[in-house]
């Protein structure tokens, strides 16, 4: 089955699809990491400086994920000047394990030349204990940067993708 993944600015979406971004069904382990859905939302609406965005997952009409995307002032320290930092990658249970996330970080260079068309990069950390992440960023492209940092929870690692400009 051929999925068709596009991704939708937070503040695009319908009242009753913001409720449907807000009851994906995330695992225990992904709050412990990224924290519950609603926090990062918040965290969305709350920004003023327009360094955070957030973004709901698509497959065809319904929404399957969510991520976060943070730059500049709002970008941790370690991401590189010019990168965005995609912060609480997310997938809905009932349907992970079927490439979704993989495609959504394949069209992800797109969006932000659309949306954030000074975004040199992407970047993201990642729990070494994550392997089923790490081979979902390496399959859309992601480059380990081997770097290894003592995170919040254990070990993790960073990993980039660069974005791709037409000449």
């Amino acid at each position: 089955m051929a999925h068709v993944i596009r991704i939708v600015r937070w503040e695009e979406l319908s009242p009753s699809q913001k409720i449907d971004v807000e009851n994906l069904k995330i695992s225990d382990q992904q709050i412990e990491y990224a924290g519950p859905t609603r926090r990062t939302v918040e965290a969305c609406i709350s920004d003023l400086t327009g360094d955070i965005q957030g973004a709901a997952i698509f497959d065809g009409e319904v929404i399957v994920g969510f991520l976060v995307l943070k730059r500049r002032s709002a970008a941790p320290s370690w991401a590189s000047t010019g990168a965005a930092v995609i912060s609480a990658l997310r997938v809905d249970l009932r349907v992970q394990g079927l490439g979704i996330g993989t495609a959504a970080l394949q069209r992800l260079p797109e969006w932000l030349l659309t949306h954030w068309a000074d975004t040199a990069s992407i970047m993201l950390s990642v729990d070494e204990e994550n392997e089923t992440g790490r081979r979902s960023y390496a399959k859309a492209g992601w480059l380990d940067l081997g770097t290894r940092d003592t995170g919040r929870i254990g070990w993790v690692r960073y990993m980039k993708r660069d974005v791709q400009k037409d000449s």
